[in-house]
């Protein structure tokens, strides 16, 4: 069953990549944990990936193509959903279409704290070193009794530079992360993909003038992670509390305001 699953995904990758011609100079495979990743290029420039995943009676696909305007992964088990990745003024925009309708919207903003985004939900974290601020827009009303667990995976795992404002740059930038031996493990795999999940900084609601109406806030000044920090609990445009933390510390706290808050 594994072979021919496999050569199903083979068979799949050489249609997406070369249609009526081959040229195996333009094609690459790189064999990863739990699979392999296929990366076709043109003109010295990469052209389309496809992720083959296959275990003992599994076989699945990650297609992943560029236009000059967006970015879209296709989950090849999963046909309602496609996720799309453009750029709104240089800032990287990923939505999660669900029957072809918007369902998250997660687009990359500058963190201002005086100067927030109207009536809006904002998220900010840190990875690598790296503070990555963004405002979401959720209709999950739209999937219903749907649960497409891989897709939301995808979506919510896949690691790509924030910096990135080009999209050659960004599909270049999602090639080198399904280059990595544990992609896919960083993807799918429980507690291995927990590890490189980003650190919390802020979940934020505003208000129609901007201004914090609920949420939480660790002002994340000194950037060495052992260090004590101020964080802040707002509710009804009012901090409720405010106390020190370091960066690991703060992310039970986080954790435990989400949950007590999270239907509110």
């Amino acid at each position: 069953m594994k072979n021919s699953l496999t050569l199903i995904l083979l068979m799949l990758c050489s249609l997406c990549f070369y249609g009526q011609e081959k040229n195996l100079s333009d094609f690459s495979e790189i064999e990863i944990e739990g699979g392999s990743t296929f990366k076709k290029y043109k003109d010295g420039k990469l052209d389309s990936i496809v992720v083959a995943m296959v275990a003992v009676n599994y076989g699945n696909a990650l297609i992943i193509s560029k236009t000059k305007d967006e970015i879209r992964i296709v989950n090849a088990a999963d046909e309602n959903s496609v996720i799309k990745i453009e750029l709104k003024n240089k800032k990287q925009v990923r939505t999660f279409f669900y029957k072809d309708k918007p369902a998250i919207i997660i687009e990359n903003i500058d963190f201002d704290l005086d100067h927030l985004p109207k009536k809006a939900q904002i998220a900010s974290s840190i990875s690598n070193g790296t503070i990555t601020s963004n405002m979401l827009t959720t209709n999950y009303q739209l999937f219903r009794d749907d649960n497409p667990d891989k897709t939301f995976k995808v979506f919510y795992r896949l690691d790509i530079r924030s910096d990135l404002d080009d999209l050659d740059a960004i599909f270049e930038n999602i090639g080198d992360f399904f280059s990595k031996e544990d992609a896919l493990l960083r993807l799918f795999y429980g507690n291995y993909a927990d590890k490189f999940e980003p650190k919390a900084l802020a979940y934020l609601n505003t208000d129609i003038s901007g201004k914090i109406q609920n949420g939480i806030y660790f002002d994340f000044k000194n950037k060495d992670v052992g260090t004590k920090n101020t964080y802040s609990i707002y509710k009804d445009g009012k901090i409720t509390k405010s106390d020190k933390a370091n960066l690991e510390d703060f992310q039970s706290i986080f954790i435990k305001y989400r949950e007590e808050t999270m239907d509110n």
